[in-house]
Order: C-alpha cells, then structure tokens, then sequence
C-alpha cells in the first residue's frame, strides 16, 4: 500500500493502543495518491486559516508531476476519528550538490530543488495543541530512512524549535535565520495609501512615468495575461529575460538549470484559470506593456486578502526607464482594487524593495544530521571546496 497509518510512535494499525497517544499517523507515499486528495488537501488548508499557494493541492500536485521526488513522505496526522489535526508535506531525495552529499538521502519541503515557493510550514489545525503535532511528526521522522532533515525558507520559527527538540541527538546550533519577506500592510483605500506613500516611491515611479509619456505620447499599460498560446510566447520571453539577467551577474537562472520549469508555470497558470475555485490562491502573470512592446513581467500569488510577488524580469532594452519599478508600483495599486490588505514582495532582501518598505518577516532553516556519520560526509564536500578554492588562487 502507499498509504501507512501509524499509531504514535509505532505501527500497529488503525485503532489507537491504550495509554499511547490518540493520534494516528497517516504517511502518503505515492503521488498518484496525493493527486486525489485535493479536496480534503484544500479544505485542511482552509480550516487552518493559511494562504500560501505554493502550498495548495494544485501547486504541490503539479510540481510532484514535473519533478517527482525518489521518494515521497506526505505525514498526516490525524484523531482518532480521521479528522486532519496537521500536515506536513515532505519528501526524501538526495542532496543535489556536491560529490558526498549526493550520498545523503536528504528531508525536505515538497518544492525543493528547484525551490519555487517563497516559505513553507507544517499546516496544523488551530485547535489542535500544536507542540503535540509537531512531536508527532518528529516520531514519525524517526521512523524514516534518512540523513539529513533540510528544511528551508520557514515561517514558523516555533513549530522548527520544537521539531528540533523533539528529535534526538545535539541539534542546538541546527536553526538559523536565513531570509526574510519584506512587506508593506495595506489600509482600506487606495487614498489612505496615497496619504501615507514614500514621497521618495511617488516621486521615482512619477519621473519614469513621465518619460513614457513624453517619449511614447501614453503610460504604460499593466494587463493580467489569461492562460493561453499567447501567455506561452509571453512566458518564453519572460523566462528568456530571467536568464539573461542572471547570466549578466555570472550565475545561472533556474530556468536555465531546470527547464521543466517553463512547463510546470505554464500548466500551473492553466490551472489557476481552469481548474481553481474562485476563493483558492491563484498565480498570476501581469505584463507591462507600450504600443508594440512588452517591458516587463510578473508573477504573483492571489491569496485571498494579500499579494505575494513572485518572479520578476524586464525588456533590457528598457532598463533605463525602470519598467520594473513601475509594474511593481502598478501592482500595489492593484491589490488595493481588489480588496488586497497585505503586499509581499517576495523572499529575498534585494535593494529595490527598500522604495516600498523596511519591514520584514524573518525566514528560518535547520539542517539536522541523523548521524556523525552523514554529518562527516557533508563536512567533506566543505573541505574539498575550500581546497579547491584555495588551489584556484
């Protein structure tokens, strides 16, 4: 079977054992399973009061079809009724980099490697005693064939302290903080975020404005692109610009390390115009455009209330007219059309994001060895760079 259903710590079938735990551990195994969970996926989701697309039944379901893991590792754990109390969506696969880590068989979030989405976090029910669910998982972790546990890019920094209590071992220097969201709270109008806007923003985003207008007679115009053979031509030269821009900085685009990830958002757009009801998160890919050219581009999360902006790339034959500042400018206004009180800007703390805002949530990682013996290999793999670098010089 793909599905197990665990006792907690133990397996011993489906009625819980006097004296232990009421919970039950449920372990999803095949994505062929995990494709058919979408409305109890989805509505768990909800009752847990979280909006994270990459999150979603869909994302997570179409991101297994385009790169499925060696080994999927879904823990659920449940009352003793069946009832969701939390989830947490893993896998097990090997380390990607490195001679020695690929030895390691390494837990993660479902979405590593390529990593497209912007945090994760266990999902657990509000009324469930979240330290309990935590442990649970840790029991069933233990359980598992695995040396590493990386998991990247969380939220919740509580729920990584208790999971790192919860397993055995040393594991005290295992969290840090690796990240952040900037993000800026939205009041109930468009006039109210006038009266409190950056004059600094206002001004810069009103200079570049005005240069399209005196150069091309009109402003930019941001249109939301619907799933189609024209959002494959709009996505193609988006990709080809993220690459671009990478490579000018001497690093690799995803996209051009993973180009399946050219297929997963343009099926993943399909889905959120098709198959998305209309209260689910949704991605959405915005173009700026003037007369016959397209300057900049932009996907993002609707997520019920808030924005969270995703992947950015512009027409670098437009770089002195700043479109990107512009677009993102445009979809702050947007947000606030649609009822929007959050705008994320996305993981990572590049300078531009400063014109909008300072504030920022904190992202967390641990990286726990299950051994000294997986923790040897990956300090190998440390010291051949630093040799190899140093025989560089």
């Amino acid at each position: 079977m793909s599905t197990e259903l665990l006792e907690n710590p133990i397996h011993t079938g489906t009625q819980p054992i006097l004296g232990q735990s009421p919970h039950q551990v449920r372990v999803v195994r095949s994505c062929a399973e995990f494709s058919q969970m979408r409305t109890e996926w989805d509505g768990f989701i909800k009752r847990c009061g979280l909006q994270n697309l990459a999150m979603s039944h869909g994302w997570l379901n179409l991101w297994l079809s385009h790169f499925p893991p060696k080994k999927l590792f879904i823990v659920i754990v449940q009352d003793a009724n069946g009832e969701w109390l939390g989830v947490a969506p893993l896998q097990i696969k090997p380390s990607r980099n490195g001679l020695t880590h690929r030895l390691l068989q390494s837990v993660e979030w479902i979405g590593t490697n390529p990593t497209v989405y912007d945090w994760m976090q266990f999902m657990i029910h509000p009324v469930a005693d979240e330290r309990t669910i935590v442990n649970t998982i840790a029991d069933a972790l233990q359980q598992e064939q695995w040396d590493l546990l990386e998991l990247k890019f969380c939220l919740n920094h509580q729920q990584l302290e208790w999971l790192v209590a919860a397993l055995p071992g040393d594991n005290s220097n295992s969290m840090t903080e690796t990240n952040a969201i900037p993000y800026v709270e939205l009041p109930a109008t468009v006039e109210a975020y006038e009266a409190n806007r950056r004059k600094k923003t206002r001004l810069e985003v009103n200079r570049h404005t005005n240069r399209f207008i005196r150069e091309f007679d009109a402003p930019p115009t941001l249109t939301f692109v619907s799933s189609s053979e024209a959002t494959d031509a709009t996505l193609t030269r988006f990709f080809a610009g993220h690459i671009k821009y990478w490579a000018e900085r001497g690093q690799k685009s995803d996209f051009q390390r993973f180009p399946d990830l050219f297929e997963f958002y343009k099926d993943m757009l399909a889905y959120s115009d098709t198959q998305a009801g209309p209260d689910d998160p949704k991605l959405l890919l915005s173009v700026m455009t003037i007369q016959d050219y397209q300057l900049s581009y932009h996907l993002g999360f609707w997520q019920g209330d808030s924005y969270l902006s995703h992947l950015t790339s512009y027409n670098q034959g437009f770089k002195g007219y700043s479109p990107g500042t512009i677009h993102m400018d445009r979809l702050i206004f947007e947000t606030l059309e649609r009822g929007g009180s959050l705008f994320e800007f996305g993981r990572g703390d590049e300078p531009y994001k400063t014109m909008w805002t300072k504030i920022k949530k904190p992202l967390f990682q641990i990286r726990i060895f299950r051994n000294p013996i997986s923790a040897a290999l990956w300090q190998v793999d440390i010291l051949l760079k630093k040799l190899l670098k140093k025989g560089s010089e």
